[in-house]
């Protein structure tokens, strides 16, 4: 741990072996992709009338502009917001730090001056794998957005991942 990491501001570790980290990778993929379909959709059926309403365009026009946004725009958040869905052949560890999580090294901040936690619940999946899944918002000139990080909870780990929720909760 670095020093700049105070010891008091961790809360816990989770450490999975490689089988249950690459599970986990399978079905967190799987979610991720069936969220950017669903964005890609709502960007072509909104995209579409608003642009033949407000700037008058035609039919043909307004699907040239907005079908390449409706491919390449859920295709590039895929891109940048799944960096830490990552295959590996060793053991993988989730740490919750007041203001971040790490994930096998990658640090994603909870809680900045312009992020925050917008929601956390724990979610099953049809296989009885259990996920922790933090929405993470932050501002833009539009209004707020948010995208969820997912992360596996061990089976003896339950009651841990409710405490954590009801931190996070109230934390900020």
């Amino acid at each position: 741990m670095k020093t700049s990491e105070s010891s008091n501001n961790f809360l816990e570790t989770w450490e999975f072996s490689p089988i249950e980290w690459n599970y986990f990778i399978e079905k967190a993929k799987t979610l991720k992709k069936e969220d950017n379909i669903y964005f890609g959709f709502a960007i072509l059926i909104g995209g579409i009338p608003f642009l033949m309403l407000a700037r008058n365009t035609t039919f043909l026009i307004a699907c040239v502009f907005v079908i390449p946004f409706a491919f390449l725009i859920p295709w590039l958040r895929n891109k940048f917001t799944t960096t830490y869905l990552k295959t590996t052949n060793s053991l993988s560890t989730v740490v919750f730090y007041s203001e971040y999580v790490k994930i096998n090294d990658k640090k994603i901040d909870l809680f900045t001056p312009k992020k925050w936690i917008k929601d956390m619940n724990i979610i099953k999946t049809e296989n009885q794998l259990l996920l922790l899944e933090i929405e993470i918002a932050w501002r833009t000139r539009k209004g707020d957005t948010f995208d969820e990080v997912r992360v596996p909870i061990p089976k003896d780990k339950l009651e841990r991942a409710e405490a954590l929720i009801e931190y996070y909760r109230f934390y900020n």
